[in-house]
């Protein structure tokens, strides 16, 4: 095969099935963490139900977007995940993958700020390989990482990005 037709192909592939190095991408975290976790759990299986809850929740909030995704190129005729940067064509598929989006961002905020999931992922240490103590330090991280979420989405709504062509 020569280098040009096998770039194109890796480039098909990527593009038709990016939601599913998505939910791989995103999952590794949970196996790495479960590894540290033990430790913990050792020292006080008390926490084994809560980072069992963590470890759940993480995998299914976090890879329902991807699902969806896949969902979409896999049974929706997309043809590609770049079609979920256009939101504004109307695809529905596109607009159920936001709406998955807005979905997480509602429950985790939901969860944080209201459900006591800072003082959660605090009493279950480096979770988030994030070592703090403070609540208010993980409402506020969370704060400026929905702020830089929110801000990506509108720029996907508002800019009229090319889609590539799939070879």
């Amino acid at each position: 095969m020569h280098m040009d037709e096998l770039g194109r192909a890796i480039f098909y592939v990527l593009s038709k099935y990016f939601w599913a190095l998505g939910i791989f991408i995103t999952s590794m975290p949970v196996f790495t963490a479960r590894k540290a976790a033990k430790n913990y759990v050792s020292e006080n299986p008390d926490l084994a139900p809560g980072y069992r809850k963590l470890f759940l929740g993480y995998l299914i909030l976090l890879n329902f977007p991807w699902v969806v995704m896949g969902i979409g190129c896999t049974f929706g005729g997309v043809p590609s995940f770049w079609h979920f940067f256009k939101p504004r064509d109307g695809n529905p598929y596109a607009l159920a993958w936001f709406a998955s989006i807005l979905i997480m961002m509602i429950v985790i905020t939901y969860w944080i700020f209201f459900r006591g999931g800072a003082e959660m992922l605090i009493k279950h240490h480096n979770v988030l390989s994030i070592d703090t103590s403070n609540p208010t330090m993980i409402k506020l991280f969370w704060l400026m990482f929905l702020a830089v979420g929110v801000f990506v989405v509108l720029i996907m709504w508002i800019a009229d990005s090319p889609i590539p062509q799939l070879p």
